[in-house]
């Protein structure tokens, strides 16, 4: 045979098994990309599951925290109103009051001073 004619054949038989072990090699390849995307599917329906009843419970968990927090904002504003109250009344008696002790300064000093002149 002739020298070209040998390496040709050679040339055939290394092409044909190497195409052939490309081909097996994707089929592999295929076969567990598709067992991958099995098991990632699993695994994000076992999280989603997972995750739901816990999404729901940090959902209630806000909830009860911003009526704790309505709650006690109310009751604050019921406390300011209430020392707004407190205050205010007793800046009024206090009013009264002075208004009370300087007529009664006033009317001990003008007795103290009819007594004086005599």
């Amino acid at each position: 045979m002739n020298p070209v004619n040998t390496s040709l054949v050679v040339l055939l038989i290394v092409t044909t098994i190497v195409v052939l072990a490309l081909g097996i090699l994707l089929a592999k390849l295929i076969i567990n990309l598709t067992l991958l995307s099995k098991n990632v599917d699993s695994i994000a329906q076992s999280v989603q599951s997972e995750v739901q009843p816990t999404l729901k419970e940090l959902r209630e968990a806000a909830q009860s925290i911003n009526s704790i927090a309505n709650n006690a904002d109310t009751q604050f504003s019921g406390l300011q109103n209430t020392l707004k109250s407190v205050v205010g009344a007793s800046s009024l008696v206090g009013c009264k009051m002075k208004g009370l002790f300087d007529g009664l300064l006033k009317g001990i000093n003008f007795g103290l001073n009819l007594f004086n002149k005599k």
